[in-house]
């Protein structure tokens, strides 16, 4: 294991016990996605400096980082998994909207 996926999984264990909700770890795992795929664009595009060479240990985001082993059906599976978080993200920001009086 890497020390990043470390980070993150002992990070969302925290969430999980903290809050004791499935919602909390979604959401969670959504925003430390949106702020990784923001934090490379960053990177990518602003900070190219070779004085910010140590930024290249950070994943683009979490699918890459759930990727990084070469764990075959595994990775499937974390796909899947991924899919469904995201989908529950979906389910929840429409359901707010919803409720939400203009």
């Amino acid at each position: 294991m890497t020390v990043q996926l470390m980070i993150f999984i002992i990070a969302l264990l925290a969430i999980i016990v903290f809050y004791k909700s499935f919602n909390a770890a979604v959401y969670f795992i959504v925003i430390i996605d949106i702020f990784l795929r923001i934090f490379t664009y960053l990177k990518t595009y602003i900070l190219r400096d070779d004085a910010f060479d140590f930024l290249t240990l950070i994943p683009a985001n979490i699918l890459e980082l759930l990727q990084s082993f070469d764990l075959g059906v595994f990775n499937d599976v974390l796909l899947a998994v991924y899919i469904v978080v995201y989908i529950v993200f979906e389910v929840l920001i429409i359901k707010t909207f919803v409720k939400k009086k203009f």
